[in-house]
C-alpha cells in the first residue's frame, strides 16, 4: 500500500510479543523441481568461492533494496567473509511509492521515483561507497548536501547484483530459490546460504466481479503512467464534449485520500464537470492515521467537494451501454445502523474512471512463488517469524515488510516498518552467517530482536499541500510548508546518496516551476 513514512533508525530492544503460533503452508514444490539433475538448470552457487556465502533477497521494495544496500556496509572482513548479495525482482525498477502520483503529473521524474535496480546497486560493496540507508542522525544529510559519499575503508568488495525474474518457489530443505526469467521457458535454481523475503503486498482485484477487467490499481510505475494517459484522455473529453466526468476511488486509506485530493487539485477545485467519489467500506477514512492527519485530511476532502461514501463496499463492476455518458457502473452495498438495527442498500454509481487502492495482499498472483513453499504462514498468507525476523524452523530464512508477521498484532504495512526491519534483518543475516562460520555458531555477534519505532507520517493533499505528524504529535504541520518539507524528507530518504542529491535538486526545481505556473496561470513546460 502507498503508506507515508519519515525516517528510519537502527531499532534495538525487545519485541512486544514473543508468543506466535506457527503452522506449515499447504504448498510444496512440484516433483519435477525437486531433482535438479532432470532439468536444464543454472545453479548460482556453482561458482561460489570459499567463505563467500550467497545472500538472496526476494523483492526490491523498501525492505529488499535497503537490505541489499545495508549488507555490504557490515564488518564482514573481521571474519574473513566476502558475501555475494543477489536481489531478485520481476520488475526492472525500484518504486518510491509515496511519490508515485507526483510521477503521474510530472511533479517528479522517472529516475527520482523509479530508478533501476542496477543503478542503485552500482558500486554497492566497493570502497568509497555507503548507502544512506540505516545511517541514523545527521550523517546521511551531511553526505547529501556535501555531494560526497561516505568513505568506508573496511569495505572488502562484497558483490551486489540484480536478477530480473519471477520467483516460482522456495525449497528450504535444499536451500534453493526457483525462478523463471521473462521470455525463457526454463527455470533456474539459485542456491542461498541466507534468504531474505521482502516481496511486500499487492492489490488484488480477483474477489470482485468485473474489477480486474475495468479497475485501474495504483501501485506500479506502469499503472501510474497508464493513469497519466487516462487523465490526458479525460482532458480531451472535457474539452470536446463538456459532459461531466465521475472518478471513483475505492479505498479510504492513505493512498485513496491522497489520490482523491490530488485529482481534485489537478482538475481544479470547484470544477463543475469533474466529480471525485471516495468509496470506503470502513466507518471512517484514514482510520489508522494520527488524529491530526485524519482531521486535516477530512477537512481537505470536505473543502475539495469529494463525495466520501463510508460503510460502502463494491459488489460488482459492470460496463455501461455504448449510448451512456459513463463507461462503468459500480454496484455498491451501503450499510447503515439505526436503533441497533442494520440496514443494507444496493445502489448504483455511474463512473468514468475507476481507481483501486484497497485490498493489498501478500498472496497476489505476482507473489505466487512465495506461497509455493513450506514456510509457516498466517491466515492472511504472511510468513510467520520470530522477533529476530527469521523463521525458527529455518533460521537462515528471514522475512520483512508486508509479507511477514513477527508478533501477534501485526505491524502496520508502511514503508518505515520495512526500512527499519531491513536494518535489523541485515545485521541478523550478518550475525547468523558469521556465527555459522565460527565454531559451529557458538561464537560471533548476537541476533537482535526487532521493535518498531513509530516516527510519524506524512501525506500529500495536493501539489502544494501536505500534512505531517511526527515525534508523538509534538510536531504537526500542514499546508505549503509541509509540502516542501515532505519532498525534502523524501529526498533524504532515497536509497543512495546519488539518488538523494538528484531528488533534492530535481524536486526543488519542479516545485518552484509549479508554484510559478500557478501564479501566472500558465502550464509548466517540463521540456
Amino acid at each position: 500500500m502507498l503508506q507515508p513514512f519519515i525516517f528510519d533508525v537502527l531499532t534495538l530492544g525487545l519485541n512486544a510479543s514473543q508468543s506466535i503460533a506457527f503452522f506449515c503452508g499447504d504448498c510444496i514444490l512440484p516433483p519435477q523441481w525437486q531433482n535438479p539433475q532432470q532439468n536444464h538448470l543454472i545453479h548460482a552457487g556453482d561458482e561460489k568461492v570459499q567463505n563467500q556465502p550467497h545472500i538472496v533477497i526476494l523483492g526490491g521494495g523498501f525492505g529488499g533494496i535497503n537490505t541489499a544496500l545495508t549488507l555490504p556496509s557490515l564488518p564482514w572482513s573481521e571474519y574473513s567473509i566476502k558475501p555475494k548479495v543477489t536481489v531478485i525482482d520481476r520488475s526492472e525498477r525500484f518504486v518510491f511509492l509515496p511519490l508515485l502520483y507526483e510521477l503521474c503529473v510530472e511533479d517528479a521524474s522517472l529516475d527520482e521515483v523509479a530508478p533501476t535496480f542496477k543503478s542503485l546497486l552500482d558500486g554497492a560493496g566497493s570502497k568509497g561507497y555507503a548507502p544512506l540507508s540505516g545511517l541514523p542522525g545527521f550523517s546521511g544529510a551531511l553526505q547529501l548536501f556535501s555531494g560526497k559519499e561516505k568513505e568506508v575503508e573496511d569495505y572488502d568488495g562484497c558483490e551486489a547484483t540484480f536478477i530480473q525474474a519471477q520467483v516460482e518457489g522456495i525449497d528450504v530443505l535444499t536451500q534453493q530459490v526457483v525462478i523463471s526469467k521473462l521470455g525463457d521457458d526454463g527455470i533456474e535454481f539459485i542456491d542461498y546460504d541466507a534468504l531474505v523475503i521482502a516481496t511486500g503486498a499487492e492489490i488484488s482485484l480477483e474477489s470482485i466481479p468485473g474489477a480486474a477487467d475495468h479497475a485501474l490499481p495504483f501501485y506500479t510505475v506502469e499503472q501510474a503512467l497508464k493513469l497519466k494517459r487516462r487523465l490526458a484522455l479525460l482532458d480531451t473529453h472535457l474539452k470536446d464534449t463538456k459532459k461531466p466526468v465521475n472518478i471513483a476511488i475505492v479505498g479510504g486509506g492513505y493512498s485513496g485520500v491522497e489520490l482523491a485530493l490530488n485529482l481534485v487539485d489537478r482538475f481544479g477545485v470547484g470544477n463543475d464537470y469533474v466529480h471525485v467519489c471516495l468509496v470506503h467500506r470502513g466507518k471512517q477514512v484514514l482510520e489508522y492515521a494520527t488524529e491530526y492527519n485524519r482531521k486535516t485530511g477530512l477537512d481537505r476532502l470536505k473543502s475539495a467537494g469529494v463525495n466520501v461514501m463510508t460503510t460502502t463496499s463494491v459488489v460488482e463492476v459492470l460496463p455501461c451501454d455504448d449510448d451512456d455518458d459513463y463507461e462503468l457502473s459500480l454496484k455498491l452495498r451501503s450499510t447503515s445502523t439505526d436503533n441497533s438495527s442494520v440496514e443494507e442498500d444496493i445502489i448504483s454509481l455511474p463512473t468514468t474512471l475507476l481507481l483501486w487502492t484497497a485490498g493489498a495482499t501478500p498472496t497476489s498472483d505476482g507473489n505466487k512463488g512465495i506461497r509455493n513453499s513450506i514456510l509457516p504462514r498466517d491466515g492472511m498468507g504472511r510468513i510467520l517469524t520470530s522477533s529476530t525476523l527469521n523463521v525458527p524452523e529455518y533460521a537462515n530464512v528471514f522475512a520483512i515488510g508486508d509479507c511477514s508477521r513477527s508478533k501477534k498484532v501485526p505491524y502496520p504495512g508502511t514503508a518505515q516498518v520495512a526500512i527499519q526491519q531491513a536494518t535489523v534483518a541485515s545485521w541478523n543475516v550478518f550475525a547468523k552467517l558469521t556465527r555459522d562460520n565460527i565454531s559451529g555458531g557458538e561464537l560471533g555477534p548476537n541476533l537482535l530482536p526487532f521493535k518498531f519505532l513509530n516516527l510519524g507520517e506524512m501525506m500529500t493533499l495536493g501539489s502544494d499541500d501536505a500534512t505531517i505528524s511526527t515525534l508523538g504529535g509534538n510536531v504537526e504541520l500542514s499546508g505549503p510548508a509541509a509540502s516542501w518539507l515532505r519532498r525534502l524528507i523524501y529526498a533524504v530518504r532515497m536509497p543512495t546518496p546519488r539518488q538523494a542529491l538528484a531528488a533534492a535538486v530535481d524536486g526543488t526545481g519542479r516545485k518552484l516551476a509549479r508554484s510559478a505556473a500557478r501564479k501566472t496561470n500558465k502550464p509548466v513546460d517540463w521540456k
